[in-house]
């Protein structure tokens, strides 16, 4: 990784071409999920280190190899501190970061002032008041630099249990069992009642164990449905993502098609994919409805009637719309966007 970070770093700076590196889930990286030579020290890498163990832990920024000034990069307190913290910083070089300073003092200027002085008092403390000098904590300090680094560890502990739940789950639903009967090869005899008994697997679905971040993304292999000679692979995604939303599974996902940025890549592979975000429920909730995840796709891979695909669509709209706001409905979904 560090390699290739400098490669692609070298042909930036060959073809004198800025690198905007926008990471905002860089905190919440998954040791778990991550190749041991992929775990960087300061003294294996050769990197500066941070001062803090927790960031030198991490796969290293374009910052630290930036010599000619030409990375911006992004960072924001809304994916770890609350998902309506629209608050952020970049870090560059002067120059850069003052020409920025200029357009957003004719466009988008400041970020909300309400963001800002909460972040500001959890992490610098409050101010003291003049009125009124004991107001605030005794010390009058806040989290500090080393009290926000310890949160994000905490942090990224939690979500990395989370993900860890989800995937062991989700591990145990990607291949299906199909028994069957088959006649004995062995006994050619037309009267004959020797059977077989036939195990075959089938790939439901495929993911990758996430390396960071609050999401999995799941690949269906609709080419395995019983159905798909009959019924599309967009029209059985659909039918699947209603499927997920109603007893007993009440399961609300992301369709990968609401993330396809164009018309081609939503039509050719956009609907096969589904995002679920285990940071969205209870950490204690996240093995049941994973289990209930995989219960649906196992049983939607019984259906052979496509009447029922049928049905299931009718059911698309306002019906889903009211199922999403029951109480019982997991939300592994998470519409804020794309990121």
């Amino acid at each position: 990784m560090a390699g290739r970070r400098r490669e692609l770093y070298a042909l930036c700076s060959k073809y004198d071409v800025i690198i905007v590196e926008d990471d905002p889930y860089w905190y919440l990286q998954f040791p778990s999920s991550t190749n041991s030579e992929r775990v960087f020290t300061p003294q294996s890498s050769k990197w500066k280190s941070s001062g803090y163990d927790f960031l030198d832990s991490l796969v290293p920024s374009y910052i630290n190899i930036d010599t000619d000034g030409r990375v911006l990069r992004l960072d924001t307190f809304s994916k770890t501190v609350a998902p309506g913290c629209r608050l952020g910083w970049i870090t560059g070089q002067p120059d850069l970061i003052e020409r920025i300073l200029r357009l957003t003092e004719t466009s988008t200027q400041q970020p909300s002032g309400f963001v800002q002085s909460m972040i500001a008092e959890l992490i610098i403390g409050p101010q003291a008041d003049d009125v009124d000098p004991g107001k605030g904590p005794s010390n009058g300090k806040g989290w500090s630099t080393a009290g926000w680094v310890r949160w994000l560890e905490g942090l990224r502990g939690n979500y990395e249990r989370r993900m860890n739940d989800m995937c062991r789950v989700l591990d145990t639903g990607r291949e299906l069992l199909k028994v069957g009967r088959r006649s004995s090869l062995s006994n050619l005899s037309l009267d004959s009642d020797d059977e077989w008994a036939v195990v075959q697997t089938t790939t439901a679905y495929s993911f990758d164990w996430p390396v960071g971040g609050m999401f999995v993304w799941v690949k269906m292999h609709f080419e395995t449905h019983p159905l798909i000679n009959k019924v599309s692979g967009a029209r059985l995604s659909r039918a699947l993502w209603i499927f997920w939303t109603i007893k007993p599974y009440l399961v609300l996902v992301s369709p990968g098609l609401i993330f396809s940025p164009t018309d081609e890549i939503r039509n050719k592979d956009g609907y096969k994919f589904f995002r679920l975000c285990f940071a969205a429920c209870d950490e204690k909730e996240i093995e049941p409805i994973s289990h209930r995840f995989v219960d649906a796709v196992n049983d939607f891979w019984k259906i052979k009637s496509v009447k029922k695909i049928d049905d299931l669509l009718e059911e698309a709209g306002t019906s889903v719309e009211q199922r999403a706001g029951e109480a019982d409905m997991a939300k592994l979904a998470s519409f804020m966007g794309p990121c």
